[in-house]
């Protein structure tokens, strides 16, 4: 058996056993309504035959005679036929979309499990399994994923009504099925070849290109890059190069059709030659007497009804997607969670206070590099203390709080919170607000609750926080309260500055202190601010934050001189620790580090600036 037919049937498998899972008492219902509609066309050719047959003698000798009982029988037959299935079809439909509900449900649980229920960030930074989301998403845009039970049933069904027409043909001679079936077997067995090669190519090599092409397509329609794409002039760029990607993603499918092309030709001489070789048998016979007019109607019917053994047509493209799809996403339920986590708000539950923080001997390296970002960090940091990290770009300050926060886990080492758990076991006791935080499209309530999910219902607490974070103004400005959208891109929303994005920030980490949150941790969320700006958001944060641990990231050291605490990360390791005061008074890493920052606001022919500005911090 060829490669290809075993992953053919190892899909089959994977799919029916999908169908199965998400209702049994359905898919035996579904399996006799697809053979019941299947059947009846090939019932209703033969009740047609037997019509035309008894209509001449009825007609001759009237209704109400013995010729025009079976005339009578033939039409009620018909009449019942054509209503069963018009019935069974309706049914049918109603089952296959309950069915297809299901499957498409269940799908999106694989998906949401492996994208939202793993603890860390790093499995969705696999290049595979991006490319198998990407695969999946497209296929879900072609409605390959959605409708797996119709897509079946229409190649099921139309199998079905093949056979049936086989059976009748036989009925005029034993060889006439045979040479059809032969014909379109043939025929379908290329079609499928080149299904699946372009299948193949595009849950495969074609999900990455399509990745990058739909990249692209984001930065040309899409408002994040709009000012950029318009400023520099980059509109032709990219439909060009969206263009090129996306017709590279189909140029190997389209190669592999071209090696087909022979084939195909083949096939269709098959088909004509077959045809006449029966249809011509079935004149010939019928202009000799052999078989009645009826007859002839319902053999050639049959010889036609054959092509329901070949081609399908878009549903046998869908069906080969459909399968792909299948084996993805039972690749995805193997490595996903059995379900999602419960909600975060609940981790901690009962435990209030300053959370204690120690990290023994971290050290991390990143997927594809070398060199490790972390190495044989330590650091003690006691409960209610605030401390700030600092140290140069690419020093490892934003991969420790990761770490801190159980978004990665590290190589060696291990890092302990509140008296000595894991951090995901203390995750409902940190909040954070990361240097690319998000400026979630939903309204204010969302954006400042989501701190702590269960107070997102509490309007005096959002209230508290979002003055306390100093974004009272804000609510003056939102024309639909706290339900108010925060984009323009829905009705009555409304844009922030980078500023007032900040304060919003800074009001969800304080929601999530009077959810329970005893560690609030700032990454460097002030990137865009200026140095007074960021330096007045972190005196305020530390003011309000006086009851909880607090660690701030940040690579202006004139912000962060009033923490408790200074750590100089480098090299992967803390390198200095103490006051702002004492790492002054040592002259080491982190007083050259600030000197050189102060150097940068000395007023020009002005040789007390520096020393002004040190003395003052």
């Amino acid at each position: 058996m060829t490669t290809a037919r075993l992953v053919r049937l190892k899909r089959w498998r994977i799919f029916l056993a999908q169908l199965w899972r998400v209702g049994r008492g359905r898919m035996v219902l579904f399996g006799v309504l697809v053979l019941v509609t299947g059947l009846l066309p090939n019932a209703t050719i033969l009740a047609t035959g037997a019509l035309i047959d008894a209509v001449p003698a009825a007609v001759r000798e009237g209704l109400d005679s013995p010729a025009g009982k079976p005339a009578l029988l033939a039409l009620a037959a018909l009449a019942f036929l054509m209503t069963a299935s018009t019935l069974a079809g309706k049914a049918l439909a109603y089952v296959s979309r309950l069915i297809d509900y299901a499957c498409g449900l269940d799908g999106y649980q694989v998906v949401a499990r492996m994208t939202l229920g793993t603890p860390g960030v790093a499995p969705l930074e696999d290049p595979a399994l991006a490319d198998q989301l990407e695969s999946i998403q497209d296929a879900r845009r072609r409605g390959a994923m959605g409708r797996p039970a119709s897509v079946l049933n229409s190649i099921v069904g139309t199998r079905v009504r093949g056979l049936g027409a086989f059976v009748v043909l036989l009925g005029f001679n034993w060889w006439a099925p045979l040479v059809l079936t032969v014909a379109w077997q043939f025929t379908n067995w290329v079609y499928l070849r080149v299904t699946e090669q372009g299948v193949n190519v595009q849950m495969t090599e074609g999900a990455t290109r399509m990745r990058r092409a739909a990249y692209l397509r984001s930065l040309a329609v899409e408002p994040f890059a709009a000012k950029e794409v318009r400023v520099f002039g980059l509109g032709s760029w990219m439909v060009d190069r969206y263009a090129d990607t996306w017709l590279e993603a189909h140029r190997i499918m389209w190669q592999g059709r071209k090696q087909n092309g022979s084939l195909n030709v083949v096939s269709t001489i098959l088909l004509f030659v077959s045809h006449t070789l029966v249809l011509g048998a079935l004149g010939l016979a019928a202009s000799r007497g052999e078989i009645e007019v009826a007859a002839l109607f319902v053999f050639v019917q049959a010889a036609l009804a054959l092509s329901d053994l070949g081609l399908v047509g878009d549903a046998q493209w869908t069906l080969s997607q459909t399968l792909a799809v299948a084996e993805h996403l039972e690749e995805l339920r193997d490595r996903a969670p059995a379900e999602l986590p419960p909600g975060l708000s609940a981790a901690g539950a009962g435990r209030r206070g300053a959370v204690g923080v120690r990290l023994e001997n971290l050290r991390f390296t990143y997927r594809g590099r070398q060199q490790p970002t972390l190495d044989g960090l330590e650091l003690d940091i006691p409960a209610g203390q605030s401390v700030a990290i600092v140290g140069e770009n690419g020093a490892g300050k934003s991969t420790l709080i990761k770490l801190l926060c159980g978004l990665y886990d590290p190589d060696a080492g291990r890092v302990t919170l509140d008296g000595g758990v894991s951090p995901l076991e203390a995750r409902g006791r940190i909040g954070v607000i990361f240097q690319d935080f998000v400026r979630y499209r939903l309204p204010l309530r969302e954006n400042v609750g989501f701190g702590h999910l269960p107070l997102v219902g509490e309007r005096e607490v959002l209230e508290g926080a979002l003055r306390d974070a100093g974004g009272a103004e804000l609510m003056g400005k939102m024309p639909q309260g706290w339900d108010t959208v925060l984009s323009r891109e829905f009705d009555g929303g409304v844009d922030l500055s980078g500023g007032q994005w900040q304060r919003i920030a800074l009001a969800r980490a304080l929601t999530a202190i009077r959810g329970g949150a005893g560690l609030l941790i700032l990454d460097e969320p002030t990137a865009s601010l200026d140095v007074r700006a960021e330096t007045e958001l972190f005196e305020r944060f530390l003011d309000l934050t006086r009851d909880v641990t607090t660690i701030l990231v940040s690579h202006r050291l004139s912000s962060v001189r009033h923490a408790d605490r200074i750590v100089v990360i480098a090299d992967g390791r803390v390198v200095e620790d103490g006051t702002h005061h004492e790492l002054m008074t040592a002259g080491g890493r982190y007083a050259e580090m600030f000197l050189l920052q102060a150097e940068r606001f000395a007023v020009p022919g002005s040789e007390d600036t520096v020393g002004e500005e040190v003395g003052h911090a």
